[in-house]
């Protein structure tokens, strides 16, 4: 890439204003990683195995199919942002609780996807549910089950700590 390609996008990743740099075609996944975002992994680089997860104002999309103009003014969030205070999110939590990986690589995006179903719905999740919001990822070890109990773990306990709340 020539240096005169170069722009600049202001956008807030994880929480924090970023700026970040390239042409406005650079997948949005070469720019999160030379910012040192190394959850976001690519794998088939056409948008299908779900690795490259990122949630964009909340939703998930695939960064390594995605320009770096769309970042411009809008909030990403990666599974580095999951994280509170130095304490992992409920969802992360769970994951471990449920071994809910094996070799990790596809997990960042599955904790994406599973993080924006869990934003995007107050009531308990089913398994199709589940299944419905992670579509689109791909786990080469076949940790599916344990991914799905994970998110639906995560669902209920939400469910009943919002419950416990309002009682």
């Amino acid at each position: 890439m020539d240096r005169t390609d170069e722009k600049s996008f202001s956008c807030v990743v994880n929480g924090e204003y970023t700026v970040l740099t390239g042409a406005d075609t650079t997948p949005a996944i070469v720019a999160l990683r030379a910012h040192g975002l190394f959850s976001v992994r690519e794998t088939c680089g056409i948008g299908v195995c779900g690795t490259c997860t990122v949630l964009l104002d909340g939703e998930p999309v695939s960064a390594c199919i995605l320009p770096l103009y769309a970042l411009d003014g809008r909030t990403v969030q990666t599974a580095e942002g999951l994280e509170e205070g130095g304490e992992l999110s409920d969802l992360q939590q769970q994951f471990i609780a449920s071994q809910a990986f094996q070799c990790s690589f596809c997990t960042p995006g599955f904790l994406m996807s599973g993080q924006a179903l869990l934003d995007g719905t107050d009531g308990p999740l089913d398994d199709e549910a589940i299944e419905d919001g992670l579509q689109g990822h791909l786990c080469r070890c076949g940790c599916y089950a344990a991914i799905k109990e994970a998110v639906r773990e995560c669902s209920a306990a939400r469910t009943c700590s919002r419950a416990g709340a309002r009682g």
